[in-house]
């Protein structure tokens, strides 16, 4: 069977863990990282007969994303394992590690969870946490270059940027719900509060049923997935004609002629009214979802978000001015 001859160049090398595992969490980090990474990058991770897993990453990769990729393999989310990991590679950024050969590994002593260790071909030890800070550390670890490592056909994961989309994109329904109850609670608890408001201070009233519409229209832009589900958009848009009923009979009953009121509890409607055809016309075109995060991860999903804040924002103005 063929072999592949590897480089030591953005090269890991963990000793200990299944290979499942190992696997498992390299995809995971993939998709978690998908939005900085280069489109193409590519990941090939080997099997060995002795005890150790060797990964080969793309030579392309920043020495910032290496650290955090050494550093997540070895606490994975969600997955249990003892290894021990060491990266090798070569400082590419303008600081006092470029141009050096750098074994990167984590201190059996660390105990912030948010760094890397650092050895230099000259045996220099430098801790690099996550905030860019690199330390001169008295740690010792003598820098050993593996060498020979031969090992047979490798998997190969490549950073496919649409892909990754797409499956971030695909809604968790288990923690939608959980979710949706929670602050469906909330604001119906928010809404009784008004309520009592209104009979001891009608002005108070009208500013908190303003602020109170401006938060539910907020949890509806913010938790786009949940309105990709059908059932849920449907419960959105009860919860947004049942606020806005609410807010005109209070209004009503307290013999108010404040716009503001009205204002406030037509947030959330409108922003529903937009979302709806708008995220239906960017699937036609596109095939996939929308995609609601900062920064948008392509130009038509800025396009949608912009759409959807003008639809939240500047929609309920218009609607007041057209019933003067």
């Amino acid at each position: 069977m063929p072999c592949n001859k590897l480089t030591i160049d953005n090269l890991i090398v963990i000793k200990g863990g299944a290979y499942n595992d190992i696997t498992k969490a390299l995809r995971k980090w993939i998709e978690l990282y998908s939005k900085d990474l280069q489109d193409g990058l590519t990941f090939q991770l080997f099997k060995s007969g002795c005890g150790k897993h060797i990964i080969q990453v793309d030579k392309r990769l920043d020495n910032e994303r290496f650290y955090y990729l050494i550093n997540y393999l070895n606490y994975p989310e969600g997955i249990e394992y003892k290894i021990n990991i060491e990266g090798f590679t070569r400082g590419k950024e303008e600081n006092k590690l470029k141009d050096k050969n750098l074994l990167v590994y984590i201190s059996p002593t660390d105990k912030d969870y948010d760094n890397v260790f650092v050895t230099t071909s000259g045996n220099e030890t430098f801790k690099v946490d996550f905030g860019g800070k690199i330390t001169e550390t008295q740690e010792s670890k003598t820098f050993n270059m593996p060498t020979d490592l031969t090992f047979e056909k490798p998997d190969l994961l490549i950073v496919n940027k649409k892909e990754s989309i797409k499956k971030k994109n695909i809604p968790d329904k288990s923690s939608i719900e959980k979710r949706f109850k929670w602050i469906s609670l909330v604001a119906l608890c928010l809404t009784l509060i008004s309520l009592v408001v209104s009979i001891y201070d009608p002005h108070a009233f009208v500013k908190f049923t303003f602020f109170l519409g401006i938060g539910i229209g907020v949890w509806f832009f913010g938790d786009y997935k949940m309105l990709q589900l059908d059932k849920y958009y449907i419960y959105g848009l009860l919860i947004s004609t049942g606020f806005l009923g609410y807010a005109i009979f209070v209004k009503q009953e307290l013999n108010f002629n404040v716009g503001i009121v009205d204002l406030g509890a037509l947030y959330p409607l409108t922003l529903l009214v937009i979302q709806k055809p708008t995220r239906l016309i960017y699937k036609y075109f596109l095939n996939r979802e929308p995609v609601v995060d900062r920064p948008p991860p392509t130009f038509w999903d800025g396009v949608y978000i912009l759409i959807l804040f003008l639809g939240f924002t500047v929609l309920p103005f218009i609607i007041m001015d057209s019933l003067k």
